[in-house]
C-alpha cells in the first residue's frame, strides 16, 4: 500500500492535484473494502448480470 502510495502522489503531483489516502487503520481488509463496494453498487442499483461479470469458478 505505502509503495502504490507514492506512485500515487508522484501521479497526482506530476498533474497539479493533491492524493488523500485513507489513514492506514481502516486499510486493513480488502474482502471488507469490496464487499462495502459492492453494497454500495447494489443499493444504488447498480446490478452486473452474473453471465456479464466475468468471474468463473475455480
Amino acid at each position: 500500500n505505502r509503495r502504490l502510495q507514492e506512485m500515487l502522489s508522484s501521479m497526482c503531483s506530476a498533474r497539479g492535484a493533491r492524493l488523500c489516502p485513507t489513514d492506514e487503520r481502516f486499510c486493513v481488509d480488502n474482502g471488507a473494502m469490496i464487499a462495502q463496494a459492492g453494497w454500495e453498487m447494489l443499493r444504488a442499483g447498480h446490478v452486473t448480470p452474473l453471465s456479464q461479470s466475468g468471474i468463473t469458478q475455480r
